[in-house]
């Protein structure tokens, strides 16, 4: 029992390399298209203004910016939607119920597998980006803010897991949670600063979204990856997940002791 975890994980890493060619063909496919049609983007608005930084973003700190981006967005949405919900809808989702260990246990290992996963795919490609389009290399400063933004990352996916579980475990009422999830990921994309930098946005809309779990989702882990965050704000962030998170579970064990009373599936 006490090794449980060992077993949920290994299980995990089985599927996600049931079809890697497929995977890493698909996954290298989209990573450097976007990477290709951002850096074209970006090429464009800065000699359309005549600049070489905007909002302290040189044009290669902002394509490593997306690079980071779009396979941390990976990290943090983990198992993806529906891992929940399809099994409510399924009727599969009883033998969480008899297994020894808890239902949110198993899923929390199982999600942070694909984060784990996800975070050596980030450590990869920043090596190579370095490698290939950075010239003066990797120092001790970039491996400290590069391990410090990917520990972030893991953590944010930790936070957005609790906001999953509560929007999944409406299954148990609804007939279609996926519609919510989906929107709960074009918001935390759009304030997070996934599809942006945040630094980009006005200063009231800013301020507003320091009141929001939004930008230590995915703003904060990149700019530390990037170096462009100080240490009160990693500090400030670590401790804001953290109470986001604690404040987010909460809301879960409240539905899931009203939901389990609702769930009625059958089969295993």
């Amino acid at each position: 029992m006490k090794l449980w975890w060992k077993d949920v994980m290994a299980m995990e890493f089985r599927k996600i390399f049931a079809y890697r060619s497929d995977f890493w063909i698909t996954f290298l496919g989209q990573i450097f298209i976007q990477l290709l049609v951002t850096v074209s983007l970006w090429q464009a608005i800065y000699q359309g203004n005549e600049v070489k930084t905007m909002q302290g973003y040189g044009l290669e700190q902002m394509a490593l910016y997306y690079l980071v981006a779009n396979i941390g967005m990976r990290i943090l949405w983990g198992e993806n939607i529906g891992f929940i919900s399809r099994e409510i809808y399924e009727g599969t989702f009883t033998r969480y119920l008899l297994y020894p260990i808890s239902f949110f246990q198993y899923k929390t290992i199982s999600s942070l597998s694909y984060s784990l996963f996800y975070s050596t795919q980030l450590l990869i490609f920043y090596f190579l980006y370095h490698l290939f389009f950075i010239e003066a290399g990797i120092s001790y400063g970039d491996l400290s803010h590069l391990f410090s933004g990917v520990f972030l990352f893991l953590l944010s996916a930790m936070l957005f897991l609790q906001l999953a579980f509560m929007i999944e475990l409406l299954a148990l009422w609804v007939d279609n949670v996926w519609t919510l999830m989906i929107m709960v990921r074009f918001f935390i994309t759009f304030f997070g600063g996934g599809f942006i930098p945040l630094k980009f946005l006005p200063n009231w809309a800013q301020d507003l979204l320091q009141w929001t779990p939004f930008p230590y989702l995915i703003d904060l882990p990149v700019r530390t990856i990037l170096g462009l965050s100080t240490q009160n704000e990693m500090r400030e962030g670590f401790f804001l997940i953290l109470f986001w998170m604690v404040l987010l579970s909460s809301f879960v064990k409240i539905i899931w002791s009203k939901g389990q009373k609702q769930y009625t599936g059958v089969g295993i």
